[in-house]
């Protein structure tokens, strides 16, 4: 029954390696070298300018290459109107910038330039410019803020994340049998397990693979056959490692078809052909992502793959523990065996749990940048919730310990372990769907910078009839731009402005206020070089004695 089991199949995992070498060689063909994540660093023209005659182009700056063939970026006027001509492209083959011409004989209005952009570890990028030709008012900022990913893809994603980490573990957590119980080969539940985990992460790399291009475009789930996004993600880095954990999971389904066959046939190489497979796939995660905008960027790698190579070692061992553990079997010689090989995976696990802690450890700190991080973005409550887990593990982990102490002696000592490998393979299931959700995050160092970086607005009172709106762009230390809005009655004459922040004895800074429209003003590239509460004080005349004085008070990141 187990041959013929067996031979069905692999049989299978022939037809379908089949058609994953097909794939994953077209694609790896088809592929080019793609960019990493990256950060507005500027923009021309810049934002909240004023321009005396209409530029020709825009272009928008990152601090390193980003991939447009999901992306774009459009110009319009006031009136919502394009007036950007032709495609936008990376100038002069620089990819770290992203350019689009515009009409000729634009009229003096405002405009607004929008773009999304996708980097190399799968998060898009999204944004605006502002400017203003002749003596216009300044637009509105976009009330939305972050980057618009619909839901149900968003979710998709963290599902097939999951699924690709579920399947990987339980096919590397076959070491335990190949190496610590080879009598556990003949189990009709361990052959069905080790195939279950290779067609789970088969087909979540292939699910993958068709979420990300309507995840990186901002569309909705039925756009997943549409052959422009599935071309784009064949271009993006994404795409080449997918394709290539395809092909390496081909070649692992070659590989257990032999390891699993009669032992008068299994090739001699087959376990070191497995883990050096074994080791290509889970290069395949640690690669993408994160680590992408990491420097050096081996060094991450590094670190992610030693993490997921102990997550798999582990939590993929304890699944087949937890198997066994469920199944009664009559043959003493193999109980024995069992029991011989758990020591020694216990001390694995051990060695596994202290390497998760110390990659684990150094791939937050790299990913958060700082302690605020930690409690101010999804992506440092993930960590935690993560970190709250793994302690969790590590004290069920001990109870097994402690309980495989008495070598299974006893019913009650056996219903004691099973339910302790059960706990351990719910939570570290748990594990793996933080795992995936954190992947589709943006770095919280990267968020903690956008919500640092948010417009800063405070309203004071001027006089009994007159108000001001203030406010500072972007809210971070460095070149700023000022802008002082008046509401109420009264017909100012001048509004003039400085900053200074008493905490430092820094101040006063002239702020070059600029009229743009009835009672609106704004000041330009206004230096503000420190962080902390500073203080715009600014005078409104309304005639020739009368001035009016007021303070406003903002925090600067």
């Amino acid at each position: 029954m187990i041959q013929r089991t067996t031979g069905r199949l692999a049989r299978r995992a022939w037809t379908v390696l089949g058609w994953l070498f097909g794939i994953g060689i077209a694609v790896l063909l088809g592929a080019p070298q793609a960019s990493a994540h990256a950060v507005v660093v500027g923009s021309d023209p810049a934002d909240g300018s004023r321009l005396a005659k209409a530029p020709t182009s825009v272009t928008v700056r990152f601090d390193e290459p980003v991939g447009l063939q999901l992306g774009y970026l459009r110009v319009v006027d006031q009136a919502g109107r394009r007036v950007d001509t032709g495609t936008a492209s990376h100038p002069g083959g620089n990819g770290a910038a992203v350019t689009v011409a515009l009409k000729a004989g634009l009229s003096d209005s405002s405009y607004l330039a929008s773009f999304r952009v996708v980097s190399a570890d799968s998060h898009p990028i999204a944004g605006s410019i502002r400017f203003v030709v002749g003596n216009g008012p300044l637009s509105a900022a976009p009330s939305s803020s972050g980057t618009p990913v619909n839901r149900t893809v968003m979710v998709s994603l963290a599902v097939v994340h999951w699924l690709s980490f579920a399947g990987v573990a339980i096919i590397g957590g076959s070491w335990l049998i190949f190496s610590l119980w080879p009598s556990g080969q003949g189990w009709l539940r361990i052959r069905r397990l080790i195939w279950g985990g290779w067609y789970t992460a088969a087909i979540a790399t292939v699910a993958e693979y068709l979420v990300q291009g309507p995840y990186a475009a901002g569309s909705g789930p039925g756009s997943i056959a549409k052959w422009n996004l599935l071309d784009a993600t064949l271009h993006e880095n994404t795409g080449q490692l997918l394709s290539l954990r395809l092909l390496l999971l081909g070649i692992i389904a070659a590989v257990l078809t032999a390891l699993l066959s009669d032992d008068d046939r299994r090739p001699s190489w087959a376990p070191e052909a497995a883990a050096i497979v074994g080791v290509g796939v889970i290069v395949t995660f640690a690669a993408s992502g994160h680590s992408q905008s990491a420097d050096p960027r081996w060094f991450a790698v590094l670190v992610d793959a030693l993490h997921l190579s102990s997550m798999v070692i582990w939590l993929g061992g304890l699944v087949y523990l937890a198997l066994a553990a469920f199944t009664r079997t009559s043959d003493s010689a193999e109980r024995d065996e069992l029991a011989a090989g758990l020591p020694i995976f216990s001390r694995v696990a051990l060695i596994s749990i202290v390497t998760l802690a110390v990659t684990g450890t150094i791939q937050a700190w790299r990913e958060l940048g700082t302690v605020d991080a930690i409690t101010t973005t999804w992506y440092g409550r993930l960590v935690i919730t993560k970190v709250v887990l793994f302690l969790g593990l590590v004290g069920l982990g001990y109870l097994a310990r402690r309980i495989l102490a008495h070598r299974l002696q006893g019913y009650s000592t056996l219903i004691r372990l099973r339910r302790a490998l059960l706990a351990e393979v719910v939570v570290g299931a748990i594990v793996l769907a933080v795992s995936g959700v954190l992947i589709a995050q943006p770095p919280g160092k990267v968020s903690l910078a956008t919500i640092r970086a948010k417009p800063r607005h405070v309203g004071v009172a001027v006089s009994n009839s007159l108000s001001a709106d203030v406010s500072v762009s972007p809210g971070t230390r460095g070149p700023v731009q000022v802008s002082i809005s008046l509401t109420g009655t009264g017909n100012p004459l001048t509004v003039t402005a400085t900053a200074s922040l008493p905490s430092k004895s820094l101040g006063p800074i002239a702020v070059p206020l600029q009229a743009i429209g009835p009672r609106s003003y704004t000041a330009s590239d206004v230096l503000l070089p420190s962080s902390g509460d500073w203080q715009i004080n600014f005078v409104v005349k309304t005639s020739e004695f009368d001035a009016s004085t007021a303070v406003a008070k903002l925090h600067i990141s």
